[in-house]
């Protein structure tokens, strides 16, 4: 079968055959990982740029010299709130997150599969403490109870739904209360929004996304910091999609942008 190039999102190119992951028992590939962290950062975020998602390309990089990889990283790197690191270890995908509002900064570890990746995910959180913090390492890396994959294949779904969930959550924080800006919902119904005005969509893996509408409206310069509490990290079944929904809604998102 002839693989054909479906799509380019930012500088992501999305091929049929990259499709094929997203099939149940498939273990999800670094492209469709790529793809949903850009579209998660330009779409269902747009507007702040506190939260840093990693791809997996820029993740392989951390095992280089740390001088030969700034140029490759973001700039302003070190002005992220909170960072999203895929790892991966060539047979399982889990989640790292580091959190620069939490005193000290902190790095959150999620795997789906107990701690199958724990080393690896220890080795990226050494190179990116140093790359962030200039020190040796002193950062505490917590490793947090989070659901957990009933099979071989689902741990890069769930590192999709976890990033999703918790980048989402912290957006929210970070909003301003309702009646700062009350002219805006208006501007919504109206579609005459102003310049300074960011409408944000739903996340697809939100149960009522499915009408289109949009959920989030606000300034960006209204934006606050955000209190961290220990339940932020919480994550339950209950939060997520079904492994199997959530492909065939990745599918979905890749088909509408084919």
């Amino acid at each position: 079968m002839r693989d054909t190039l479906l799509f380019s999102y930012r500088d992501v190119a999305v091929y049929s055959s990259d499709t094929l992951s997203l099939r149940e028992g498939q273990w999800l590939n670094d492209t469709i990982l790529g793809f949903y962290f850009e579209y998660l950062t330009h779409e269902i975020l747009r507007g702040d740029n506190s939260i840093l998602l990693l791809k997996p390309a820029l993740v392989q990089l951390l095992q280089a010299e740390l001088d030969s990889i700034k140029t490759a990283l973001p700039p302003d790197i070190h002005n992220k709130d909170i960072i999203f690191v895929p790892i991966g270890s060539g047979t399982h995908w889990s989640l790292l997150v580091y959190c620069r509002q939490t005193q000290p900064p902190s790095f959150h570890y999620f795997d789906s599969m107990a701690n199958a990746n724990y080393h690896h995910a220890l080795a990226a959180k050494y190179r990116l403490e140093l790359l962030l913090l200039g020190t040796q390492p002193v950062a505490q890396m917590l490793t947090h109870s989070c659901p957990q994959q009933e099979n071989s294949y689902d741990c890069g779904v769930f590192v999709v739904l976890f990033a999703d969930l918790l980048a989402r959550r912290y957006a929210d924080l970070r909003l301003p209360p309702k009646n700062i800006a009350q002219d805006v919902p208006r501007a919504v119904v109206s579609r005459r929004v102003p310049h300074d005005v960011i409408r944000r969509p739903m996340s697809p893996f939100v149960q009522t996304a499915n009408d289109g509408t949009y959920f989030d409206v606000f300034r960006p310069t209204a934006l606050r910091k955000p209190i961290i509490e220990p339940t932020f990290w919480w994550i339950d079944y209950g939060d997520l999609f079904n492994p199997n929904t959530a492909r065939a809604t990745l599918l979905n998102l890749i088909n509408q942008h084919a």
